[in-house]
């Protein structure tokens, strides 16, 4: 067992890791090794702690437990030191000293383990204990049982994919003097598009989207969502901001333009009970409903998640990115040499999320991050480590390493930065050789909807094992080289992982696995 996947195994991370290496491991006994470094947080004048040796030996029983998980393919318990007794400490081993940690399991009752450690440095026995570690619940595994895309190039998610396959692309030229002054590229709805039937006017065009695509993903999955265990999940980032283009500024307007105000109307239409959630987060918002949809299912606290999200562009908007001058005057490049900046899109996308497996086809949500950088309001850092942290930990929750990824979908706006930062933070996680895709020469940047259909992308292309090529790319343009999927790349798929960062720093990864 290699020093890197010893985060496979145990639930700790740095620099919390107390543990290099397991040595051997069966049923009943296990032996690690672990170097005492002088930048370990437990090492004290030189001498690493007791607390550091308590540590040591229980992520030695840990990391002996998520072996045998994993060679039984089981999720791993999480577990907590309940009681340690007959500790005895004779000598506190300095640094660069090398330590052999041996763990036997001497009794199992239900959910508690009582294990005898033995630490020992150059074959000299150096502390003993007996521990009690009581096993937690298991988490349970969350399934993607139904889903949305509404875009330009359709209006369900088997449309939008049939189109993806066939290169077509909503990006079109406009001159809608409404939205700005000159000629822009963007993929948007006609304006002659209906989406529900609203013959009173009381649902705006934001609204419309999350609805129609909501009411779709339920015919397709039917789930009682005046249930207490069913909550609904919006995700977007300008909501109803259009609204200050065209009306007066009023403390009613404010209130329509809230996002919470747009949820409840969405939850009221089809009867939701529970409070509804927004998740407003920048480019990750998407991903970061996801992220807590899953979270809330295994809390235990609902069995399904409804998360949808919607964006459409507006002359605020439109200026706003004009004003960064990331706007590309043509059809988007993500990773190319001749990128010149995003192309904005609308649209609306779904997934419905629950413990309940409703087909052997269903996608398992098996990991997610979130992480920031605080590196600037609207630049990413430059390094690509505060992505790759986030990327770290969601293949660490999807008990997976890095080679088992088949393909990533990236943010891969086509600014010059932020393809940049995602290469780096890709590379940083030794993932460089994946193929990698960017879906915005299909669909521009769906800001808040942006990260849940490439996500529904990603889904189906595991389902049809064929990965979407990067519309928009034809040569390499950034300094940590990937390899980008410029074909139709057909494959056995597994497990693809889905990217993004936005303003203010944030960062997001999220796994989905098919097993």
């Amino acid at each position: 067992m290699l020093a890197k996947d010893i985060l496979l195994l145990i639930p700790q991370r740095p620099p919390f890791v107390m543990v290099d290496k397991l040595l051997s491991c069966d049923e009943n006994r296990s032996k690690t090794s672990f170097r005492v470094e002088e930048e370990n947080v437990l090492v004290v004048k030189g001498e690493f702690s007791e607390e550091g040796l308590i540590e040591n030996i229980a992520q030695s029983a840990a990391a002996q437990a998520g072996y045998l998980a994993m060679m039984q393919n089981i999720p791993v318990k999480a577990g907590y030191i309940s009681m340690i007794k007959n500790l005895e400490i004779f000598e506190l081993p300095k640094i660069n000293d090398e330590l052999v940690t041996e763990v036997k399991i001497e009794n199992q009752v239900f959910d508690m383990t009582v294990i005898s450690g033995t630490v020992r440095s150059d074959d000299k026995v150096i502390a003993q204990c007996e521990m009690s570690i009581i096993l937690g619940k298991t988490l349970r595994d969350i399934f993607i049982v139904s889903d949305n895309i509404i875009s330009p190039l359709g209006l369900t998610t088997a449309e939008n994919f049939s189109r993806l396959k066939n290169g077509c692309s909503g990006i079109r030229e406009h001159n809608y003097i409404s939205l700005a002054d000159r000629p822009f590229y963007a993929s948007l709805f006609d304006c002659k598009s209906v989406f529900i039937q609203d013959n009173v006017n009381k649902y705006t065009k934001f609204e419309q989207l999350l609805i129609a695509s909501i009411g779709d993903a339920l015919q397709r999955y039917k789930i009682e969502v005046g249930n207490k265990k069913t909550v609904l999940i919006i995700s977007s980032t300008k909501g109803n901001i259009s609204l200050l283009e065209t009306e007066r500024n009023t403390p009613e307007i404010q209130k329509r333009i809230s996002l919470p105000t747009s949820a409840k109307l969405v939850a009221e239409y089809f009867g939701f009970i529970n409070q509804p959630i927004v998740v407003s987060n920048a480019c990750i918002s998407g991903i970061m409903a996801i992220i807590t949809g899953k979270r809330l299912i295994q809390s235990g606290q609902y069995e399904n998640a409804v998360i949808a999200g919607a964006d459409v562009i507006s002359k605020f908007v439109l200026s706003g990115f004009q004003s960064f001058q990331a706007i590309s005057p043509e059809p988007c490049k993500p990773f190319d040499t001749n990128r010149k900046g995003i192309n904005l899109g609308e649209g609306a996308a779904t997934i419905i999320l629950s413990s309940n497996q409703s087909s052997a086809e269903d996608i398992k949500v098996t990991g997610g991050s979130v992480s920031n950088d605080a590196h600037h309001i609207s630049a990413p850092s430059r390094t690509g480590e505060e992505l790759s942290q986030a990327i770290t930990k969601a293949l660490d929750e999807a008990h997976i390493s890095s080679s088992a990824i088949d393909f990533i979908s990236a943010h891969g706006t086509a600014t010059i930065y932020n393809d940049e930062m995602e290469a780096k933070a890709i590379t940083l996680s030794n993932l460089q050789t994946v193929p990698v895709n960017s879906l915005k020469g299909y669909y521009g940047h769906t800001l808040g909807a942006a990260s849940l259909i490439e996500s529904i992308v990603s889904v189906h292309s595991l389902k049809e094992n064929l990965v979407i090529p990067t519309l928009g790319f034809k040569e390499i343009g950034i300094p940590d080289p990937l390899n980008i999927c410029t074909d139709l790349l057909p494959g056995d798929f597994k497990n693809c992982l889905k990217i993004a960062s936005g303003f203010g720093g944030c960062n997001a990864a999220v796994v989905f696995s098919k097993r």
